[in-house]
């Protein structure tokens, strides 16, 4: 009988043995694939901006004004926003690997290919295509982080993913401004759309090997469902957008969309021609400005974790910081009335990083109501509303400088959806907790 109860007490504690060394493995995995992401996302950064650092170089050469360089910006996040949600349906659908990896390729041939354009309808052309492909970057990330990543991880995990997209305009500005210098604008293109190719090797040597332990867990285990599954969405598209959460996160992130795509387009043009810094000099501020941004990002999905782990209410610590990073954002507002320059540039240090506050919470708020097999196609539906708001930004700017000469009323607007989005995410998002949909 002793015996019989030993072999059976065997029986039942080898599988929990062999899940938690299994799950142990792929949580070590799991911060390399991050890595991974966090770097990709740098590169998607680096293509879409390195058009706005040599917007001073290709206006002569297509014979540009402010008005056409505002479509060039604005076209990208055509693309971009017309296939989120269908992004992060396929995600959900397909799966990170497969998706992510063809976008990845297919993104950096297409940023190569503006080193060879000719004609102003090529950039146009090329920055759709362009915000196409990388538009799978957002949902695949934000997914990965929802699935592997338990809640009082999300914080830090996503505001790692995050900082990708802070620290891709820091890097390709400095980087930008450096190979301008030395170089032509064309070849800017071409090496930033190639060399990066290389980073689908340890991609899929990292992924392949987290599902190889993944197999062998469901194996060992029969059926036994884990949170690391991929699991389909069954929720319509539909329902989703009918509920008041995801609509106070569509409206939040418009008004986010538009001031973050009014920086990252025009903030060099601003510099360089309103303050008067060289291509160098605007390179080099941009990137700090976009360096402190990311550190404050990674820094406040750290902190948010910490508070929540110490046993305070989810929700208000994500909401929390929200509030402060958009309150942040809004001192954008009074920087057309400042007249020392150097003021000037440290109030956009303070505006821009300051957003870094709100942006690993709103996502991490994202992932958290999100129904089961959904999160790829709420993170879509969210980055659709940011690059919604972010495509009229370049263009209404473009327009404002037109006729006024001045960047004056475009930061007036920016502020102001900052204190919208406020509203919106304190009012419709309300508590942060799973959407139950009947």
């Amino acid at each position: 009988m002793k015996s019989a109860l030993s072999h059976t007490y065997a029986n039942l504690i080898s599988p929990l043995q062999a899940l938690k060394t299994s799950q142990q493995s792929v949580k070590g995995i799991r911060w390399w694939i991050l890595g991974l992401l966090v770097i990709a996302m740098i590169n998607s950064y680096i293509d879409r901006g390195n058009i706005s650092m040599a917007a001073p170089l290709i206006t002569e050469f297509f014979n540009l004004d402010a008005e056409m360089k505002g479509w060039i910006f604005s076209s990208f996040l055509l693309g971009y926003a017309l296939m989120q949600v269908p992004a992060g349906m396929l995600v959900d659908r397909f799966g990170i690997k497969r998706t992510y990896t063809i976008a990845f390729i297919v993104w950096g041939l297409t940023a190569a290919c503006f080193g060879i354009a000719t004609a102003f309808w090529h950039l146009i052309a090329l920055r759709i295509l362009l915000g196409v492909w990388e538009s799978i970057s957002g949902p695949a990330g934000n997914a990965y982080v929802g699935r592997y990543f338990a809640q009082h991880e999300r914080g830090f995990a996503t505001g790692l993913l995050l900082s990708g997209s802070k620290f891709g305009p820091a890097i390709g500005a400095v980087l930008a401004g450096a190979l301008l210098a030395n170089f032509s604008w064309q070849m800017l293109f071409i090496l930033c759309g190639l060399v990066p190719l290389v980073w689908v090797l340890p991609w899929l040597y990292f992924y392949n090997k987290q599902e190889t332990i993944e197999a062998k867990q469901q194996h060992e285990e029969g059926t036994l469902e884990n949170i690391t599954s991929e699991a389909n969405s069954t929720v319509p598209l539909s329902k989703l957008l009918k509920n008041t959460k995801i609509q106070g996160i569509i409206l939040g992130y418009i008004c986010y969309g538009y001031a973050w795509f009014l920086y990252i387009s025009w903030l060099p043009s601003y510099l360089f021609d309103e303050l008067g810094l060289s291509i160098k000099e605007t390179g080099w501020w941009s990137g700090f400005t976009y360096g402190v941004l990311a550190v404050v990002v990674i820094a406040a999905g750290y902190a948010s974790d910490v508070f929540i782990r110490r046993g305070h209410c989810p929700s208000k610590v994500r909401k929390s910081f929200v509030v402060a990073g958009f309150l942040a954002g809004s001192l954008i507002l009074p920087v057309p009335f400042i007249e020392d320059p150097q003021h000037v540039m440290y109030m956009i240090l303070i505006a821009i990083s300051g957003m870094g506050l709100a942006t690993a919470n709103t996502w991490a708020i994202s992932q958290t109501i999100a129904p089961r097999g959904t999160i790829g196609t709420v993170a879509g539906i969210q980055n659709f509303a940011a690059a919604f708001g972010g495509f009229f930004a370049p263009i209404i700017t473009g327009y404002i400088i037109t006729l006024t000469g001045s960047y004056m009323a475009a930061f007036v607007i920016a502020g102001i959806l900052m204190v919208v989005a406020i509203f919106s995410y304190v009012l419709l998002v309300g508590k942060v907790e799973t959407i139950k949909l009947d």
